[in-house]
């Protein structure tokens, strides 16, 4: 379980914004239901978002909707008026009915239902739909696949907001063909009495212009050639709406702004257009400040962290984080604390693109800490250089040198250097030397919180006593992922992974804080932290033993989650997990997978996704005992 200083701060204000709200007498009883009757033309949801009288929301809290005498009848004549405004000129609405519930209780206490019977009646048809050209016009093929992108059709349904649609849809193709002064006008006449309506496009297209100079207001600190370097691609490109989009996420990934906004600007010539980029800089460094608790089967935590992060250092764009964080951890847990110690950790990261060449982003991440696991306490120096470069909007590839020192104290007996079972996997301490490379590929809608699509990476690691460390091996892990998103209101996503690490070479091994493990709220969640690992027992003078986990050499991993959005941002999701660690070499066998499964609730706040799960072992193994069959999880974020 992982919360911060903000959640602590809004649980501290909720109880009084809802006392004052409730101090306050309402200017009368809540709306609890609107039943519309009859209605087939549009989505109960759909027609409701017209009305001044709203039901209340289950959890509303405190944005409830209140009734008050008269409104009803407003709300009939927008109904009707709805109706005439697509198509339907004879529809009424036939009756209103309010019902009062608790009438005889405080007005606080009180609710009203109201009901709408509507009478639809027949819809207007489209008898002619014509597109008129002026000016100098595109080609026959051309103009044909343009007026098809209009969303009218001869004896379809008409309606005004069909028109205005129609237009905006008719004008977003041209400008798509690179046709940026395009201009459309509508025209209908109705006969109400005959239903039929004859609709009219008259269309300007304009030259066909590229993207010449891009003009950029409202840089102080930042500057202008940085900025400019990450639009240059555009230049001299056709014009269209998705490079106008292409220039303005481009810009705002810098991290610097708080809006950007482009506009298209005056003809360069007779085929070439201006864009005009206004921004806003955002704050350029900030500290943030927080406290947090976490829980987990096996282990409590309580820490305090500091951030401070600067997004232009020097000038240049340089991006510097520094991250600080001390707290207290016990095992298993803080009213039981068999083994406990602090934990701190110290983490510094700067990031720079352009060095060598112009899409190359660099990245330097020192750090420290110190830490407790089951069987031993450690602390650690460790160093990353890295690369990396996307081609292409789909491919990202990265390189990087890492170093990693750790020594450590307070060790479990079976894990003493001089009578462990593990060999070299277990050094005290230890200097770690690996290069890891890692490539993506991004078929999904969008790089961060995708909603659709495809991600698929894989990472290599290889470590060698050549680079100077004390381990040999190579460590490849595969991970698939994908996102369906069918309805505003659904998501499904599900991940698959493997993990294999070969020893080879003069010191085959790998570390024991290196190696693969899976349980808890990030994979398979009927299991604790690392759990679902291969272990050693110790036992200490009195007989009493735990069991330690001790990582493996061959993983694999599946999930698959289905969410649902209830009410507001609260979401209610459905998981089964699946995964297996052997200590073996690719030693894996579909019999003996573990399964869980179990849901869970995301709450979607201004400062990300809060995540209860609930997890539940299906299938047991004598490798992997545990107490309880269940396992309790609470984070910030999605699972992936």
């Amino acid at each position: 379980m992982r919360a911060g200083l903000t959640t602590l701060a809004l649980a501290l204000l909720w109880p009084s914004a809802c006392k004052k709200g409730r101090d306050t007498e309402p200017p009368g009883p809540r709306v609890r239901k609107v039943q519309l009757e009859g209605v087939e033309r549009f989505d109960d949801d759909e027609l409701r978002a017209y009305l001044e009288l709203q039901p209340t929301r289950r959890l509303s809290f405190g944005a409830a909707h209140y009734y008050l005498p008269g409104l009803e009848d407003v709300d009939a004549r927008r109904i009707e008026e709805v109706y005439r405004a697509h198509g339907h000129h004879e529809a009424r609405v036939e009756d209103v009915s309010v019902t009062h519930v608790r009438a005889d209780k405080p007005v606080k206490r009180q609710r009203v239902d109201l009901r709408y019977a509507v009478f639809e009646g027949p819809p207007t048809l489209v008898r002619r739909l014509d597109f008129e050209w002026v000016g100098d016009e595109p080609p026959a093929d051309e103009r044909r696949e343009i007026e098809a992108s209009a969303k009218l059709s001869v004896q379809g349904p008409f309606g005004i907001p069909g028109v205005a649609a129609s237009k905006r849809a008719l004008e977003l193709e041209l400008r798509r063909r690179g046709f940026a002064t395009a201009a459309v006008e509508e025209a209908a006449w109705v006969d109400a009495d005959a239903r039929i309506a004859d609709v009219h496009f008259r269309l300007e297209a304009g030259p066909r212009v590229a993207i010449d100079r891009i003009t950029i207001e409202g840089l102080e600190r930042v500057p202008e050639y940085l900025v400019q370097r990450e639009i240059e691609r555009v230049r001299g490109k056709p014009y269209s709406p998705e490079a106008v989009a292409r220039v303005e996420r481009s810009i705002y990934a810098l991290g610097v702004f708080s809006t950007v906004s482009v506009e298209d600007g005056e003809l360069v010539g007779s085929d070439r257009i201006e864009l005009r980029v206004k921004v806003v800089e955002a704050k350029l460094q900030r500290v943030r400040v927080g406290v947090g608790l976490g829980i987990d089967p096996v282990r409590w935590e309580q820490r305090a962290s500091m951030l401070y992060r600067h997004d232009n250092l020097f000038g240049h764009l340089t991006r510097f984080d520094l991250r600080v964080r001390a707290g207290y951890a016990e095992l298993p847990a803080l009213y039981d604390p068999k083994e406990h110690g602090p934990i701190a950790g110290l983490d510094i990261t700067m990031r720079k693109k352009g060095l060598l060449e112009k899409h190359l982003v660099w990245t330097a991440s020192p750090g420290f800490e110190l830490g407790i696991w089951e069987g031993y306490q450690f602390w650690s120096l460790r160093h990353r250089l890295g690369v990396s470069r996307f081609f292409t909007r789909f491919v990202e590839l990265g390189v990087s040198y890492n170093n990693r020192f750790v020594d450590f104290f307070n060790i479990s007996d079976v894990l003493d250097t001089n009578r462990t079972i593990l060999g070299l996997d277990f050094r005290d301490p230890y200097f770690l030397a690996f290069v890891e490379v890692v490539g993506t590929l991004h078929l999904t809608d969008q790089i961060v919180e995708p909603r659709n699509g495809v991600r698929f990476s894989t990472s290599y690691d290889i470590a060698s006593t050549y680079l100077g460390g004390q381990f040999d091996y190579h460590r490849v892990e595969p991970d698939l992922r994908a996102y369906w998103r069918p309805h505003d209101r659904v998501q499904l996503a599900a991940r698959g992974r493997v993990g294999f690490i070969f020893p080879y070479g003069r010191n085959p091994g790998a570390p024991i804080d290196l190696k693969l493990y899976l349980g808890g709220a990030g994979d398979v969640r009927g299991w604790p932290f690392r759990r679902l690992s291969p272990r050693i027992e110790s036992c200490d003078g009195d007989g009493d033993c735990q069991q330690i986990p001790i990582g493996g050499r061959s993983m694999v991993h599946g999930t698959f989650e289905l969410r649902v959005r209830t009410v507001a941002d609260l979401w209610v999701a459905g998981f089964g997990d699946m995964g297996d660690v052997r200590d073996e070499i690719a030693n894996l066998s579909g019999r003996d997978l573990m399964f869980s499964s179990g849901g869970g609730l995301r709450y979607v706040s201004p400062i990300g996704t809060f995540r209860l799960d609930v997890g539940v072992r299906i299938n047991e193994d004598d490798r992997f005992p545990e107490p309880r069959r269940w396992a309790l999880h609470f984070g910030l974020g999605e699972v992936f």
